[in-house]
Parts: C-alpha cells; sequence; structure tokens
C-alpha cells in the first residue's frame, strides 16, 4: 500500500486519540495517566481506528489503488476538494487572530493549481 495512506491514517488517530484525551481530562480532575489506566480501553481504540479509516481521503485510497490496480481507478484532472482546503485555511487562519481573505486564500489555491499542471 502507499505510504500516504499509512500515514494520513496514523496522523489522523493520534489527532483523534489526543482529542479525547483532552475532553476527558480537561472536564474532569483526571491526570493523563488515570486516564489511561481506567479509561482508554480497546472499545475507544477501535473507535478512534474507525474515526480514522474514515476520515483517509478518497483522493488518497485512489492514489494507492492506481498503484496498485490502475485499470479499475478513474484518472481525474484537477483538484477537487480545494475548496475545503480553502475553507480551513481560512478557519485556521482566522482562529489565530489573523485577517486572512476568501478571496486571496482562492487565488493562492488558484496558482497552485496551475503550477501543478504545467
Amino acid at each position: 500500500m502507499d505510504q500516504q495512506v499509512i500515514s494520513n491514517f496514523k496522523k489522523l488517530f493520534t489527532k483523534h486519540l489526543f482529542k479525547c484525551c483532552f475532553e476527558v481530562t480537561e472536564n474532569t480532575n483526571l491526570t493523563l495517566r488515570e486516564f489511561w489506566k481506567n479509561h482508554y480501553n480497546i472499545v475507544i481504540c477501535l473507535k478512534l481506528i474507525d474515526i480514522a479509516r474514515n476520515g483517509v481521503a478518497k483522493r488518497t485510497l485512489n492514489s494507492a489503488c492506481r498503484k496498485l490496480w490502475p485499470d479499475v481507478v478513474l484518472k481525474r484532472e484537477g483538484f477537487e476538494g480545494f475548496e475545503l482546503i480553502e475553507e480551513e485555511i481560512v478557519s485556521i487562519g482566522r482562529s489565530m487572530g489573523l485577517e486572512v481573505d476568501d478571496a486571496d486564500v482562492a487565488v493562492l489555491i488558484e496558482e497552485y493549481a496551475e503550477e501543478r499542471r504545467s
């Protein structure tokens, strides 16, 4: 399998694991050690695995499958999904207190897409 699939899965799993840890310890007086010992179990782990597995982008999976069996994967041009990336960039920038303009981000993404096409 493509290393990108594995890498993305690991990042998503770790992200959701820490999110779970912080949610539990933030709202209680539990320490991180108590969370691991008394509140983290195989059921929670399996739920996080499922969330991470579902979070791996179809584009990433298609890229890996294209290498294994190219005849079954449609070749697509363009950068579908950049709308979501644009929203995330704007959201993250604003959450950091930066003045981020949607139009500026869209222009930067389009310039990047044009560079990739050529």
